[in-house]
């Protein structure tokens, strides 16, 4: 089965035009938000989804509302947590994330002994939390409540060069690591692909779905699908820019009889074309 795959980003907020991050705070649209939500509507509009997820969060059901198209809200789609830093300055940020990795590391750079960094070759945790939400992805469960198909699925993390990155990543306290977010994104895409091709295979050959998210979970669904088909990306999707509504397409050729991912072709990434028609 091929699942397009469109991966959208919320319209400007209040707290992109004044640098802060919004985190999982809300912050309302402006008014140029609005605009470019609808215009960028206007266009989704001309697909027929077979499912659509929106991240539960203000800023994101608002943009699905401009879009005039309906949506199911998905947890795993919200903003990454930074705990402490959310609604502050991003420079306020940066600054306790280069202080507590000062804090960490002896003279000579290097981490000191209370932080131990997993290696890349350890075996891969399937387990993620953020605030309001624990998973144990071995057995398809979310807050005790089950939410796969108990399908299960090979996490390529370990094979990841970006998820190996992460897991040297120093941040502050109470901020959501990097690692955590996109394990919990690396679930909801095989779990998507997972019910779409379960549901509709022996239907249609073709499906198209749409997540409206936030900009760290755009950046993670690309690199999680890059395990797919890196030569094709990129070369470091950590740098990116992200706009607002932008659109990231995947064509994503799911195998009938196992319903996983075989093999994925980035068709545009973070593309704003459509808003300039």
């Amino acid at each position: 089965m091929k699942v397009k795959l469109l991966v959208v980003r919320h319209g400007e907020t209040d707290f992109n035009k004044e640098h802060r991050i919004n985190g999982q705070f809300n912050s309302n649209l402006t008014p140029v938000g609005i605009q470019e939500s609808e215009i960028c509507g206007g266009y989704l509009r001309k697909h027929h989804f077979d499912k659509v997820l929106v991240s539960d969060l203000g800023r994101t059901v608002k943009t699905l509302q401009c879009f005039e198209i309906l949506g199911d809200k998905e947890v795993r789609l919200r903003d990454r947590n930074f705990g402490p830093y959310n609604g502050e300055l991003y420079a306020s940020y940066v600054r306790a994330k280069h202080e507590e990795r000062q804090r960490l590391c002896n003279g000579s750079g290097d981490i000191e002994g209370q932080y131990s960094v997993p290696s890349a070759s350890s075996s891969c945790v399937l387990s993620y939390s953020f605030p309001g939400v624990t998973s144990d992805l071995k057995n398809g469960h979310i807050n005790g409540h089950k939410v796969t198909n108990g399908h299960g699925h090979e996490s390529r993390s370990r094979d990841n060069a970006y998820y190996r990155e992460m897991l040297s990543e120093i941040e502050p306290a109470g901020v959501e690591r990097y690692e955590d977010l996109f394990l919990r994104i690396e679930d909801l895409i095989h779990d998507t692909m997972y019910q779409i091709s379960e549901e509709l295979s022996k239907e249609k050959q073709t499906a198209k779905v749409l997540f409206v998210t936030h900009c760290s979970p755009v950046r993670m669904c690309a690199m999680v699908l890059s395990s797919y088909s890196s030569d094709q990306f990129p070369k470091d999707l950590r740098k990116f820019n992200i706009p607002n509504n932008s659109i990231s397409e995947y064509k994503i050729t799911v195998c009938d009889e196992t319903h996983r991912i075989d093999r994925v072709e980035l068709i545009r990434l973070a593309s704003t074309k459509h808003l300039h028609v």
